[in-house]
């Protein structure tokens, strides 16, 4: 058996002229090409994983950048004819919206409902989207604005594309309204973004975090319509993640050094137990 096992060795040690293998230059032999391959399998994971790298910088992007903003929310007691959607800058201009297309469905099997689903371009300037009555564009009578409910379902609220990792605080919020005629707002702030893959060009998006809160119309002196509001503001400061990996010859060099450096302290350790061994039969 230790014959045979002794064929393994490859540190072959030449004693007076006959090149001699021992069963413990076997064992090390062996002990090493584990070492090797799982330290191989370590490295070609590192060099198959790709890792992100982020940076920050200010924001210099014009304010005529078109932002693509995909909306989808359900007015749980309203009926489509009741509400509409607006969008302006902060100081009610609606030259922020470069294309609308917003379709409300009235809710199946339910008298009252609607669901507003489909996207608005605007240009990046801070501003509002609201869903308000239908009455903030036309006439309307006082007992129906009054009796307006706000409760409603976020499904999705995103601006821009999608990128991996990426996180929409608004996604399928839930917010029952006890008290009519109220205005929910959510005040959003946005970061611009710039997602840059390994391979490919480079994705321009947004991600945002919000507060909110529920509120009369006529809060600080200021008269808005009952309704949805989502308030948004720009960050100065643009966050920029980047795809990076190994190259092939950083691979190729780490996989060298290893195959190396394994076998060179083996072969050390080998030839100092190949000495203690021999002292010991003299």
């Amino acid at each position: 058996m230790l014959q045979r096992l002794r064929q393994y060795d490859v540190y072959t040690k030449g004693v007076e002229g006959i090149q001699e293998r021992t069963t413990g230059g076997a064992i090390i032999t062996l002990t090493s090409l584990v070492v090797v391959l799982l330290l191989f399998l370590s490295e070609l994971g590192i060099y198959t994983t790709t890792e992100v790298a982020n940076r920050m910088y200010v924001d210099v992007d014009p304010q005529d950048t078109v932002m693509h903003v995909e909306v989808d929310i359900t007015f749980l007691h309203e009926p489509c004819s009741d509400v509409a959607m607006d969008a302006s800058d902060t100081k009610g201009n609606r030259e922020v919206i470069v294309q609308s297309d917003v379709v409300a469905y009235p809710l199946e099997d339910e008298k009252e409902g609607c669901r507003f689903k489909g996207f608005v371009d605007l240009k990046k300037i801070a501003g509002d989207i609201n869903f308000a009555h239908e009455g903030s564009l036309n006439m309307f009578t006082f007992l129906e604005f009054l009796d307006f409910n706000s409760s409603h379902i976020v499904h999705s609220l995103r601006f821009g594309p999608s990128i991996p990792n990426m996180v929409n605080p608004l996604e399928n919020v839930h917010k029952v309204v006890i008290e009519n005629f109220k205005l929910y707002k959510y005040r959003i702030s946005i970061v611009p973004t710039q997602y840059t893959p390994l391979y490919g060009s480079p994705v321009q998006t947004y991600q945002y975090s919000v507060t909110e809160h529920a509120s009369d119309p006529n809060e600080n002196g200021r008269f808005s319509f009952p309704g949805v509001a989502f308030s948004y503001e720009f960050s100065p400061i643009k966050v920029e993640y980047i795809e990076t990996k190994p190259s092939f010859l950083q691979f190729l060099t780490s996989t060298c050094a290893i195959v190396g450096g394994v076998f060179a302290v083996a072969r050390i350790l080998d030839g100092f137990v190949y000495s203690v061994s021999a002292h010991k039969v003299d």
